[in-house]
């Protein structure tokens, strides 16, 4: 038997609501993950290596949300580029600190584009404690 959950968890962004899923251990340690996933991707992944990244991690502790930004799978709105998706990331940080009883930091784990984002938005949030950038890079040329 497993000693996590899955839990749907739905929130605002703007006039927007996302699409997130929490995964919870039964005791989980006051560091949570957000899983920013990179390009157009929903919060699945490629061969569902997302969904297996946060299973993985709740087994070991650790609380994880992966969700949709706005315009991405199931959640509103139109979908933004990764130099815009600052508020997406607050609202998931705030979502996942207010429905996972004990997470009190956060530690991004972010894929592509998303580990760009993540290096150009986290510092503006202090619950922000970490990052694990995996393959960073940006496809526009201002930013190269």
């Amino acid at each position: 038997m497993k000693a996590y959950r899955e839990q749907g968890v739905v929130f605002n962004c703007g006039e927007n609501r996302l699409v997130g899923i929490a995964a919870v251990p039964e005791v989980t340690a006051e560091v949570g993950v957000l899983i920013l996933v990179g390009g157009p991707q929903y919060r699945v992944g490629g061969h569902r290596q997302f969904t297996l990244l946060a299973r993985n991690l709740a087994a070991a502790g650790f609380a994880s949300l992966r969700f949709d930004y706005t315009g991405m799978g199931d959640s509103e709105g139109d979908a933004r580029e990764f130099d815009q998706v600052e508020e997406d990331m607050c609202a998931a940080i705030e979502a996942m600190l207010e429905s996972i009883p004990g997470v009190c930091r956060v530690v991004l784990w972010a894929l592509c584009d998303a580990a760009s984002s993540a290096m150009m938005f986290a510092h503006r949030h202090s619950r922000v404690t970490g990052m694990i950038l995996l393959n960073p890079w940006v496809h526009h040329g201002e930013y190269s």
